[in-house]
C-alpha cells in the first residue's frame, strides 16, 4: 500500500492525541471531574503498552529483535533521558494545557541547533538562525499570558522535557546515524519500562484511574503513539525523512485544534501567535536535501521516541 500525505497528517495527529489522552488519563480537561491517575501510573502504563505493541508489531513484520552487545548498552543508556522526557511531560500535562507543553516542547530543534553549533556537529546557516530566533520569539509570545505557580512549575517541566529530548536525539543521531533505529528504539523504551517499574514499586504502586474517561485516556496513550511510531517507521523507509519530517510539523497545530474540541483547552490569542511562529520555525530547522539523500541512501530509519 502507497503512503499518501492523508497519512503522514494521520501519524502526525496520531502523536497529538497521545497528549489528549494523557490528560485525559489524568482527569484534566472538559468532561472530567478527577479520579486521574498519576502522571507515573499514566507513563508506565503508556510505557508497558508501547513495548508489547512493538514487540507485535515485530512479530507480524518478522523484524529481528536482537542488538550487538555494545548497541544494546547504548541504547539502555539512551533509555535514561528518555525517560526523563517522558515522565517531564507527563508531570507538565498534569499542570498546564495541552497545547501549550506540545509548542513549548517543540523548542527542542532550537536546542539541538545550538548545541550542534557549538560541539561542531553542523555548520553554521543563516536559515536556521532564522529558525532560532522565530522559535525563542513563539515561545516568549506564548508565554506572554499571566501563570499560576503551579502553572509556571508546568511550563518548567515542558521546557525540561525539550531539553531531555534533545539530549536524547543528539545520543541517537551520534551512536546510530545512517542506521536502522528500530530495535535501538524499542530497547530505549524498554529500558523506560523498566525505570518505571521500579519508580512505580519504589513510590508504593500505581494510582488507577477511577473514571470510565480516564481509562479511557489510559487505553488510548499506548495504541495512538505505537500507531504514530510505526506508521513514521514504515513512511520514512518508503519516502525518507525529508517529506516525513515536513508533516510531522502538523502535530503542534493538531494538538491545539483537539485539545480546544476535545478537553475545552484553549489558548489565548498572543499564545497562538506564538504557536504559529514556532510551528513557522520547524520548517526552518529542516537540514539540506543532500543530507537527507545521503541519509536515506543509508538507509536511516526514525528514531522519535517523545
Amino acid at each position: 500500500m502507497q503512503t499518501h500525505p492523508v497519512h503522514l497528517l494521520a501519524f502526525a495527529t496520531s502523536f497529538a492525541m497521545v497528549g489528549i489522552c494523557t490528560a485525559l488519563a489524568l482527569g484534566n480537561g472538559t468532561g472530567a471531574s478527577g479520579g486521574g491517575a498519576d502522571p507515573l501510573t499514566v507513563v508506565t502504563l503508556r510505557t508497558l503498552g508501547t513495548v508489547a505493541l512493538f514487540l507485535l508489531w515485530f512479530r507480524i513484520a518478522g523484524l529481528p529483535l536482537a542488538l550487538p552487545r555494545r548497541s544494546r548498552a547504548i541504547a539502555a543508556a539512551i533509555g535514561i533521558p528518555l525517560s526523563i522526557n517522558n515522565y517531564l511531560l507527563n508531570l507538565a500535562i498534569a499542570e498546564i494545557p495541552v497545547p501549550l507543553v506540545v509548542l513549548l516542547f517543540y523548542l527542542w530543534p532550537a536546542i539541538t541547533t545550538a548545541v550542534s553549533w557549538l560541539t561542531g556537529k553542523e555548520r553554521f546557516g543563516w536559515m536556521r538562525l532564522a529558525g532560532l530566533a522565530l522559535a525563542f520569539a513563539g515561545i516568549a509570545l506564548a508565554l506572554n499570558v499571566d501563570f499560576t505557580a503551579a502553572q509556571m512549575k508546568g511550563v518548567w517541566l515542558a521546557l525540561g522535557a525539550a531539553f531531555a529530548w534533545s539530549a536524547t536525539f543528539l545520543l541517537i543521531s551520534h551512536f546510530f546515524h545512517g542506521g536502522d533505529t528500530r530495535q535501538a528504539t524499542l530497547h530505549m523504551t524498554a529500558t523506560a519500562a523498566v525505570i518505571f517499574v521500579v519508580g512505580s514499586v519504589l513510590a508504593g504502586g500505581l494510582t488507577l484511574p477511577k473514571t470510565d474517561l480516564s481509562w479511557a485516556g489510559v487505553l488510548g496513550v499506548p495504541f495512538f503513539y505505537a500507531f504514530a511510531m510505526i506508521g513514521l517507521f514504515v513512511a520514512t523507509a518508503r519516502l525518507g525523512p525529508m517529506r516525513v519530517g515536513f508533516y510531522m510539523n502538523f502535530e503542534p497545530i493538531a494538538a491545539v485544534v483537539l485539545a480546544a474540541l476535545i478537553l475545552g483547552q484553549r489558548l489565548e490569542p498572543v499564545q497562538l501567535a506564538g504557536g504559529a511562529l514556532v510551528v513557522a520555525a520547524l520548517f526552518l530547522f529542516r537540514p539540506p536535501i543532500a543530507s537527507y539523500a545521503s541519509r536515506r541512501s543509508a538507509g536511516a530509519g526514525s528514531s522519535r521516541t517523545d
